[in-house]
């Protein structure tokens, strides 16, 4: 494919996904050998001395040029054709080391900081990493960049990263960086991941792996020790200079909302034209580096999005990730109230000695407490005490934005992955929305093998039973023509509740924050094990709300599953999937009761192909 831009004189050519050239030798506006007129003649040659025989299953032709990742999510050739459908992508460049060499999958190439020849092209060698013996990713060979870890301020990369100024700044404010590497110390415990601040390398690297965390200065690294050395790891930093913030993920696990020494325009921190990976230029941090993908988009990644980047895979960092509304997550497993996704959680009274919410809190996996584990998989959790003490909660900061019309937030939806153990009675509050110092009732309770609050709150299937796991969904649009809450538990419908809702309504809608597990009237609580708590953005439509399905040992899942176009060409079915999808797997079956479904194959591309074998016959898509 050739993408055309004239007015800027040049044009980007690839062949199935992999970058040829940014073409820019004899071109113009309004060249006449690189401008359409009215129509252009295919596979036609004027002067009779250049044409071949042609086979084409394709031809597409689109207004405007497409961007470089746009043009590797194309991929290869498909018997379905070339998809009208490309997915919207932010990635400005990408550097894989599939070819050997510092080439470009996406954007411009990188360059030895000192020249071709010079020294840190001498400090540098390609291969996989079988030749040089280091662990496979995932235990899949992968190609990689060897990076020495000698002192010397000559040795790094120029990043041309190809994005506008942003934030409000002069300067790039807003970015989100992402490697796949692996650090292999060889002196010290810190080594230098990007050079921001000096085009030139002469002053103190910006960003450093240390220890088993990365960032840099005070307050900078902190994290859960997830970034070891000697050990494959996906690490991604999302800048936001504007909002003075950039947040720290490792294999998908947060590790801090990092704002110490922010600032728009910082010079540590926002870009210039270019920024140097893996320099110091007071040349006392580096570190052996092998790296198998580096990856820059403009703009700062949500937490949703770079808790679905998760670890590192031999192919390379994903350029689409899938949309989600989440704006907080809360999963247990490092046995705190920290967030997959969002701020952390908060005991209601404070994270003190004598705090009464943290005496109440009991953190672990299900075997360690005694309770059953889910769908026969043991978990990570959180259990809290049935005790009558209106001090016992979690503060919840949603960080969604008042919506729905109203100056609270009145369309959500929150769904937990709960074990209700009643100690006394038979309800137990999951939420107190209308007071911030759960001083009245709470506003969302279990009772019976029902879920509600108030007359005609509790209609339902009675599938919330207690003693048992189950995953718990209530979707609000209180902003709606009719104001209404769906409630799904387990994936089954249980009611359209429109009793009591409304327009700001404080026992529906939210605050800044909301209590979890709270009960201000201090009469309704029970013994609470939860293994996964989520909010959304917005509502959810019956359909994904059902899809959601039973609890699960890994959570509540981030993204919803991907939509798929199917189209039957004769004796063909072509699939178009969202290019986060490719990888997954294709299962087929006779009927939907069945429950005989059979592997066919792997979506390797935005369209995949297979025989129509039956008049009828149903497909799915599966995360392997």
């Amino acid at each position: 494919m050739a993408a055309y831009d004239e007015a800027a004189g040049v044009v980007t050519k690839y062949v199935d996904g992999i970058k040829q050239d940014d073409w820019t030798a004899n071109q113009g506006l309004d060249n006449p050998r690189r401008a359409l007129q009215q129509y252009a003649i295919l596979f036609a040659d004027g002067d009779n001395d250049e044409r071949a025989e042609m086979y084409v299953n394709s031809v597409q032709i689109r207004e405007g040029k497409l961007s470089d990742a746009e043009m590797v999510l194309l991929g290869g050739p498909d018997a379905g054709g070339i998809p009208s459908d490309i997915d919207a992508v932010s990635v400005a460049g990408q550097w894989d080391f599939d070819a050997g060499n510092l080439a470009a999958t996406v954007g411009k190439p990188l360059e030895y900081l000192d020249g071709a020849n010079g020294v840190a092209q001498g400090a540098t060698a390609f291969g996989t990493t079988t030749s040089f013996g280091i662990p496979d990713i995932n235990g899949q060979v992968a190609n990689v960049m060897q990076v020495s870890g000698d002192l010397n301020t000559k040795i790094g990369y120029k990043m041309f990263h190809g994005i506008a100024p942003n934030g409000g700044g002069t300067l790039v404010n807003q970015y989100t960086i992402i490697f796949d590497i692996y650090v292999v110390p060889v002196r010290g415990g810190a080594a230098s991941l990007l050079q921001i601040s000096s085009l030139g390398n002469t002053d103190d690297g910006d960003l450093f792996w240390q220890g088993s965390n990365f960032g840099q200065g005070g307050g900078g690294y902190n994290g859960t020790g997830a970034f070891t050395p000697n050990a494959w790891h996906r690490v991604a930093a999302a800048y936001d200079e504007a909002a003075g913030v950039v947040t720290k993920y490792v294999d998908g696990i947060k590790q801090d909302d990092w704002t110490a020494n922010q600032g728009l325009d910082n010079p540590r921190r926002a870009l210039q034209q270019y920024a140097i990976l893996f320099a110091d230029g007071d040349n006392d941090e580096r570190a052996q580096m092998y790296v198998n993908s580096v990856q820059i988009r403009a703009g700062k990644l949500s937490d949703a999005q770079l808790a679905l980047l998760g670890g590192p895979s031999a192919s390379g960092i994903p350029l689409v990730l899938p949309a989600s509304t989440v704006t907080g997550q809360w999963d247990f497993n490092t046995g705190t109230l920290a967030a997959t996704i969002g701020k952390p959680l908060e005991y209601l009274d404070g994270d003190t000695a004598d705090g009464i919410a943290k005496a109440a809190t009991t953190f672990g996996s299900t075997t360690t407490l005694g309770v059953d584990d889910i769908d026969g998989e043991p978990a990570n959790v959180l259990q809290v005490t049935g005790d009558l003490n209106t001090k016992i909660g979690y503060k919840m900061f949603h960080g969604i934005a008042p919506n729905g019309g109203g100056i609270r937030v009145n369309e959500y939806t929150l769904i937990m992955d709960v074990l209700v153990h009643p100690v006394r009675g038979g309800a137990a509050s999951l939420l107190q929305s209308s007071s911030l110092g759960n001083t009245d009732d709470g506003d969302l309770f279990w009772q019976g093998n029902n879920f509600g609050q108030g007359g005609g709150g509790y209609n339902g299937t009675g599938a919330f039973t207690p003693n048992v796991w189950h995953r718990v969904a209530i979707s609000y649009d209180e902003g709606a023509k009719v104001p209404h809450a769906l409630k799904y538990v387990d994936g089954i419908y249980q009611d359209d509740w429109t009793a009591n809702q409304g327009l700001d309504a404080p026992r529906r809608t939210l605050d800044t924050y909301a209590i979890l597990f709270a009960d201000g009237d201090n009469d309704e609580r029970a013994q609470i094990t939860a293994n996964s708590i989520q909010i959304r953005s917005g509502t959810m439509s019956k359909a994904d709300l059902a899809a959601l399905g039973k609890p699960t040992a890994a959570g509540i899942p981030i993204a919803l599953p991907p939509s798929v176009k199917a189209i039957r060409h004769g004796d063909l079915v072509t699939f178009q999937v969202p290019a986060w999808a490719i990888g997954y797997a294709v299962e087929t079956a006779t009927s939907l009761t069945s429950g005989d479904w059979q592997p066919v194959g792997t979506v390797a591309a935005l369209t995949y192909s297979l025989p129509a074998q039956d008049a009828q016959r149903f497909f799915r898509l599966r995360k392997p």
